[in-house]
């Protein structure tokens, strides 16, 4: 009989996105995750496979969580631009919360994209849902008159992904929130 796990997996998951989110994977170690886990090394590699697999599970509940604040901000609010301008804010709150460690995607994107396929696919694959997602809520906001339609709707959805990756990678090296905020007013000027 196979032994039955004995830990929440979702508690694991998210304590694991923090290490690597804060040291990146190839500063982290097993004894790093042991340690962040509570859980030992058999347990981890039974559960997980290795170092690499949990890595790619933090980045998926990472992931998760990224675009349930998209999804969030499109649901309540009352029109496609103040979703837009939601998600600004919300993400400019969110990295004074997270003591400027920036976006972990982002920060994956600089350690690993260049040197592991896989991750850079999973990279470009979220890029597109997010720029997928921007320019259906742009073309929307055409529709409705709040952003000008002469605009070219993709270009301006890779410019808000592209500022948005710029803001958690500022926010890394100037946690001043006047300036954050100052940047992300600006971008959202151009709408």
């Amino acid at each position: 009989m196979p032994k039955s796990v004995l830990f929440d997996r979702d508690n694991v998951i998210s304590r694991v996105t923090d290490l690597f989110w804060e040291k990146g994977y190839n500063a982290t170690s097993m004894q790093d995750l042991v340690d962040a886990t509570g859980l030992n090394r058999s347990s981890i590699y039974n559960t997980y496979g290795d170092k690499y697999n949990l890595f790619v599970a933090a980045l998926k509940h990472y992931q998760a969580q990224q675009n349930d604040l998209l999804s969030t901000a499109a649901q309540k609010s009352q029109s496609p631009k103040k979703a837009i301008e939601m998600l600004f804010n919300a993400t400019w709150e969110q990295l004074h919360e997270e003591h400027n460690k920036g976006c972990f995607l982002s920060n994956c994107a600089t350690e690993m994209s260049n040197a592991d396929p896989k991750i850079k696919g999973f990279l470009s694959d979220n890029k597109c849902a997010v720029v997928t997602t921007f320019k259906s809520l742009i073309e929307q906001a055409q529709d409705s008159g709040e952003i000008d339609s002469s605009k070219d709707a993709e270009v301006l959805a890779h410019y808000l992904f592209s500022s948005l990756q710029g803001l958690r990678v500022t926010s890394m090296i100037d946690g001043n929130k006047k300036h954050i905020k100052g940047i992300a007013d600006q971008v959202l000027s151009v709408l």
